[in-house]
């Protein structure tokens, strides 16, 4: 940074002595949905070469039109400033500066589709830079600002632009509504794919001419187990690295590579040659050395992550991490390309550490912080980052690395905030299956009084190699419970991130297993240890595998008095027949449905429909390509059968998530109703 970095400081240090909280401190009151719509959810940040600004996206709900949408923010670092560049009727995200630094491109549906559009730093509307027939999905500009590389859906068969954009022009006029595929993966968590792959372009800003190249079969970057940086230009523009899965059969793959090729086109050169996931191909200063993302077993996509350093010049590759028993998130070159920094997962957090190139020799840096994404200053002295806690939204920070020091940037919340009583969690450890250390969260509910007795919601993560941490959750939020006068209880159990690989193995091949074990041990652990809890009146509730265990348990003993399961896996064998990506179960169930049969048989809840006696709510979006809505109506039909108390709530409109404000009103009213009726009645 410059001198004035040192002024920038002092701004900033002054924003601080005013009041983060209103006058309404002392009339604080849980928090409701309408609370949680109108929270303001940055994204980013993303720095500007001259080191002077950063940019940011922030999504908001309307409940009114039922929708999100999101801005682009700026904060200026010269002058300890926030600036709103966009207005935010429109969806306008991923933002990028120029290399001089003078305009800012994102891009945004406000045009009817996405395109790419950039505003001047210095004022004036934002202009349209980029469009082409149908939506682009992804961008990267080159060094000296003069191209850009971008993606979009386009035909597998066609090999220039100008015959992808008649191919554009007949998929519009096209009468039929019928979804036609005679290969694997014919759709993706909501969408139908139509035949269509992402595809790489290059748009030359001279010549306005645009060049296609990519085609095929493949998708660039992957549909899924990609990065936020798949697509890498090198520091003399000349060529470009993206991520692809080459492999006949990718719906039963996780082998994505690295690939370069050059922007004139021509045959692609693959870079990696791992069987496994590669991905986040990342340039040092100089160009001549990759880090990138790798795991090591195929077909598997909850394997460590690793930093790969790969010398383009020699092809020498070392692995940075190979003794660091933590998967690796994000990564970022040190200005002096003699470290690497990177996030982690670690017990429910995401800190960051950092590694010396040389030496291998690796050092916490930001701890015990639950981090989103961050960059770091061109001299190294600042890293600004987004991070969230279990009772505060995420903010903008900066962290001097030499003073030890951290400052939040923004606010954009503070004003909601103190409005809200809010606990923050508590941790505490256990031991569940085979006598292993287990972490659990316990969250309290506002205004909390430790004389009375607390009904109980145990929330249950998915993934199932997902886990729970100290943030504040757009969805699955734990404060909305706690709100509701319940102590709330998240357990990470043996499967989940955070804890070594091991650990994380343990799910696999065993999903009613450990992980069940670890619920119920955790749930009697908490129970035994907090005179506030009420042991008669504690329910459970999951998403995804979280929706599966809430089955599971249906059929198997435990102390709950109420159920509530969203999107769950009930039946195995056919799940496997209708959901997208075939590597998950193929990995998690050691095969298919037809080579090991009894692995399918003994993990399905299905198998245990004559134990289904505890009452259950059933919910899920009929868009959901993931777990298909079906397993619900499975789910809901044995339990009707069966006799319980049951109900069923199907969103035709949602996917996986329920995600549209009056959607999202609506199943947290019931949600929450639900769970009233059996743990806040009298007995």
């Amino acid at each position: 940074m410059k001198k004035r970095g040192l002024i920038i400081f002092l701004i900033i240090g002054l924003m601080l002595i005013v009041p983060l909280y209103s006058k309404n401190y002392n009339r604080k009151r849980a928090i409701t949905y309408s609370d949680l719509a109108k929270v303001k959810w940055i994204g980013g940040p993303v720095l500007s070469n001259d080191n002077n600004y950063l940019a940011y996206t922030v999504k908001e709900l309307n409940k009114e039109k039922n929708s999100s949408s999101s801005y682009i923010g700026i904060f200026d670092l010269t002058k300890g400033k926030n600036i709103k560049m966009t207005n935010g009727e429109h969806s306008d995200f991923s933002p990028s500066f120029s290399p001089d630094s003078k305009y800012i491109y994102f891009l945004s549906a406000r045009s009817g589709k996405v395109a790419l559009w950039r505003i001047s730093l210095s004022g004036g509307e934002a202009e349209k830079y980029l469009e082409i027939p149908t939506d682009i999905t992804g961008y990267k500009i080159s060094p000296d600002g003069q191209r850009i590389a971008f993606t979009a859906f386009a035909s597998p068969r066609t090999r220039t632009y100008q015959g992808q954009v008649e191919f554009w022009k007949q998929d519009k006029k096209r009468k039929t509504t019928a979804y036609v595929s005679d290969r694997l993966m014919y759709r993706v968590w909501n969408y139908w794919r139509k035949g269509k792959y992402s595809t790489l372009f290059i748009y030359n800003s001279t010549t306005k001419n645009i060049k296609q190249l990519t085609s095929g079969y493949y998708d660039t970057p992957p549909v899924d187990l990609g990065s936020p940086n798949d697509l890498e230009f090198s520091k003399d523009g000349k060529y470009l690295y993206f991520v692809m899965n080459r492999e006949k059969n990718v719906a039963s793959s996780t082998n994505n590579d690295i690939f370069r090729i050059s922007i004139y086109g021509g045959n692609m050169v693959k870079i990696t040659g791992n069987p496994a996931n590669d991905n986040f191909p990342l340039l040092s200063g100089t160009g001549n050395l990759m880090a990138y993302r790798a795991m090591k077993r195929a077909g598997f996509e909850a394997d460590k992550y690793d930093i790969m350093i790969k010398n383009l010049r020699t092809g020498k590759l070392e692995n940075l991490t190979e003794n660091f028993d933590r998967t690796v998130n994000t990564i970022r070159w040190s200005p002096n390309n003699k470290e690497i920094y990177f996030s982690i997962t670690k017990e429910g957090y995401h800190p960051i550490y950092k590694v010396r190139i040389d030496t291998g020799e690796k050092f916490p840096v930001l701890k015990k912080k639950y981090i989103k994404n961050f960059v770091i200053s061109k001299d190294g002295k600042f890293i600004f980052y987004t991070m969230e806690k279990i009772n505060k939204p995420g903010e903008l920070y900066v962290y001097n690395t030499e003073s030890k020091k951290e400052i939040q940037l923004t606010n954009l919340n503070g004003e909601l905030l103190s409005k809200l009583e809010m606990n923050p969690l508590e941790e505490y450890w256990f031991e569940g299956a085979g006598g292993d250390s287990v972490h659990l969260f316990l969250l309290k509910p506002p205004f909390f009084n430790k004389r009375k007795k607390y009904p109980v919601i145990e929330l249950i993560h998915g993934g199932p190699q997902g886990f729970w941490g100290d943030d504040f959750h757009p969805r699955w939020n734990a404060q909305m419970f706690a709100a509701r006068g319940y102590v709330v209880i998240m357990i990470n159990f043996h499967g989940s991130k955070g804890y070594g690989q091991k650990f994380t193995d343990a799910v696999s091949k065993d999903w009613g297993g450990k992980p069940y074990l670890d619920i119920i041990k955790g749930t009697y652990y908490a129970m035994n240890k907090f005179k506030f809890i009420n042991p008669a009146k504690i329910g459970a509730a999951g998403a995804s595998y979280g929706g599966y265990m809430i089955d599971w348990i249906e059929g198997h003993e435990h102390p709950f008095v109420v159920l509530a399961s969203h999107a769950g896996v009930y039946d195995l064998v056919s799940e496997y027949g209708a959901t997208e990506e075939l590597w998950f179960p193929e990995w998690e169930y050691a095969g298919t449905p037809w080579t090991n049969p009894k692995m399918y048989k003994k993990h399905s809840p299905s198998s245990f429909v004559m134990n289904f006696k505890t009452p259950c709510l059933v919910t899920a979006g009929e868009r959901d390509y993931r777990v298909p809505y079906t397993q619900s109506l499975q789910f809901f039909t044995a339990l009707q059968k069966m006799g319980v108390p049951s109900k069923l709530i199907v969103f035709p409109d949602e996917c996986h998530f329920i995600q549209k404000p009056n959607n999202a009103e609506y199943w947290w009213n019931s949600v929450l109703d639900w769970f009233d009726r059996y743990l806040k009645r009298r007995r």
